[in-house]
């Protein structure tokens, strides 16, 4: 039962990074001033390109979460994930709610 919530966790997650992926990259589009609050994602955007770095970091973040899903074999494991998936996700969504979705809804991306 754990297991199949960290990985209904996890595609939250998934989800949340793509609609990131979109959100950021049109709102770093816009040229209405909007600009990348996590420095080491700044940083990634600036060595590797806006889009090439975001999903670069995304994918390698994902790849950790996954991997601590398929290795997660005792109990105790599988509550730290799920409490670090559920922290995740909570904090990641509201992030995106209160940053990325009401900036796009001021920009006019969203209705």
């Amino acid at each position: 039962m754990k297991q199949k919530i960290c990985y209904i966790l996890f595609v939250l997650l998934v989800l949340l990074n793509i609609y990131d992926t979109y959100s950021t990259n049109t709102l770093l589009s816009s040229g209405k001033g909007f600009y990348e609050v996590n420095p080491i994602m700044r940083l990634l955007m600036n060595a590797f390109g806006q889009l090439t770095g975001m999903i670069a970091f995304k994918a390698i973040a994902l790849g950790w979460f996954l991997s601590f899903l398929f290795r997660a074999k005792t109990e105790r494991m599988e509550n730290i994930l799920m409490v670090g998936l559920l922290i995740c996700v909570g904090w990641y969504g509201a992030g995106m709610y209160f940053l990325n979705y009401k900036s796009m809804l001021l920009l006019g991306g969203m209705s």
